[in-house]
Order: C-alpha cells, then sequence, then structure tokens
C-alpha cells in the first residue's frame, strides 16, 4: 500500500512495479509518487496484463513548524484537471526547494550541477535525486549518508517549508475524492497532533511500515484504535534497500478504504 515509481523517486517504471507485485503475490498494490500521479495511468494498464489491483494514490508532502507530515491519498481522482493543475504547482516548488539545497551544498564545497540532478531518471524531483547525484559525484559513499549528514532535517543543507500545512493537503485529498492517511508516523514525531488532524480530516494512519518495529507497530495500533482511524501498512519501497512486497497487510486494508470512499 506504499510503493514508489521511477515518477519520483523510485527506481522501477509504473509497469515494473506491478509485474513486482505479480512476482510476490500480491492481490493490489498502491503507488503513491511524491506529489504525482503520473504513473499511475501505466500502472492501471499494466495491472490487465498482470492481473494485479492498482489503487490510484499519492503522497502528498506538507509540513508546518519544524514538522514534516507526508500524507498518502488513497483512491483519488486522478483525472481531475484542478487536481493535476494543483500537482504542477507543487512539484515547481520541489525544483525551488532542490536548487536551494543545491546552494547551499555548493557552500560546504559539496559541488553537485542541477543539470545532474534533473538527468537522474525520474519525473519529480526531491532530495533522493541529490543524494543519487552526490553518491555519482562521490561525495558520498551511500544514499543514507546524504540525508545523515547533509540534506536530512536539521543537517546544513536540508531545507525545509513545504507549500502545503497538514490541514491543506488533507483538503485537497479529500476533494479529490480520496482517503487521507498519514504515512510513517513515526517520522513525523508528532502523536500530540493526531487529535487535531482527525479533526481535520484524516482518515487513517500507516502502522505498518518497513521502518517500524515491533513497539513501534504496536503504538500506532493502539492511536488508530483510540482515534478511530483506518490502518494501512506499506513497505514505502523505492526499488532499493526495500523491495515491494517486503511489507504485506491484508487485503481488508484496502476494502476498508473502499468502503470510506463509498461514504463520500
Amino acid at each position: 500500500m506504499h510503493v514508489h515509481t521511477r515518477v519520483s523517486d523510485g527506481m522501477s517504471a509504473p509497469e515494473e512495479v506491478v509485474e513486482q507485485a505479480k512476482r510476490a503475490g500480491l492481490k493490489a498494490v498502491c503507488i503513491v509518487d511524491h506529489d504525482s500521479i503520473g504513473a499511475v495511468e501505466q500502472a492501471l494498464w499494466a495491472s490487465q496484463n498482470y492481473g494485479v489491483e492498482v489503487i490510484p494514490s499519492i503522497e502528498l508532502s506538507s509540513q508546518i513548524g519544524d514538522k514534516e507530515f507526508h500524507i498518502l491519498g488513497y483512491f483519488v481522482d486522478w483525472r481531475a484537471k484542478w487536481f493535476r493543475d494543483k500537482l504542477v504547482e507543487l512539484q515547481e516548488d520541489r525544483r525551488e526547494r532542490v536548487k536551494k539545497m543545491i546552494d547551499k551544498l555548493a557552500g560546504l564545497g559539496v559541488k553537485i550541477p542541477y543539470n545532474l540532478v534533473i538527468s537522474i531518471d525520474g519525473g519529480v524531483i526531491g532530495r533522493p535525486h541529490i543524494a543519487m547525484a552526490m553518491l555519482d559525484r562521490g561525495y558520498i559513499k551511500t544514499m543514507q549518508e546524504a540525508f545523515d549528514k547533509y540534506i536530512g532535517h536539521g543537517k546544513p543543507a536540508y531545507v525545509g517549508r513545504y507549500p502545503l500545512t497538514p490541514a491543506e493537503a488533507l483538503e485537497i485529498i479529500h476533494r479529490a475524492g480520496g482517503v487521507p492517511v498519514l504515512a510513517h508516523p513515526v517520522f513525523a514525531r508528532a502523536d500530540h497532533m493526531l487529535p487535531e488532524l482527525v479533526e481535520q480530516g484524516l482518515r487513517g494512519i500507516e502502522v505498518y511500515h518497513s521502518r517500524h518495529d515491533a513497539s513501534t507497530t504496536k503504538h500506532y495500533k493502539q492511536l488508530a484504535k483510540k482515534y478511530g482511524l483506518l490502518i494501512t501498512g506499506g513497505s514505502d519501497s523505492h526499488g532499493r534497500e526495500v523491495s515491494v512486497g517486503s511489507v504485506r497487510v491484508p487485503y481488508s486494508f484496502i476494502e476498508n478504504l473502499k468502503k470510506e470512499v463509498a461514504k463520500g
């Protein structure tokens, strides 16, 4: 329920992701590229060949104060013009953010040409593309090193300030007919804000995740029950360290989302 393609910062084409889901024995897969629905149509075509259900989805980035919130939107109306236009705006903001981080890196002696970053396979650029460019130039030995030393939250080349607040991201997903779910909540470090997010329209929380250990999973399962939130989960696969299908959840989670969509 949480897979990326090279349309944003994944390594595989949409068709390849669906094929990987088939090989992994999955009944359905949710492609949630960052601020983009560019992979949905190709994935839907591929679903007919592989017999894997594809759920049109997205992952919107938002920020309030020093906290980032990634909101997953399931069953969004990916054909809506207003929605596509809004995503174009968000993608432009991503490009400007990348340029600012490249400038900061240059000040630290890490010189990465913008053209190299945008030439890396992918439609919607972000920090992983900067990390890949740093790796290509030999400034780091692993992708994670880029985040740990340079572009992670609070690091010297980090640039925050996504244009959306969580409330705005939730509103966009609701308007697009989707079900909004908080992705990898352990990263947001904002459990105390869950009541406010629920009031603003949050409908679910990603309890199962490749970076959630057993105690973290138990914690968010309890919070989901406390606040009446739907439970979801996924690998958050980008085609590198974590593979499609490495985190599996029951198909009933998808059915629960469908029931939520039917409520309108």
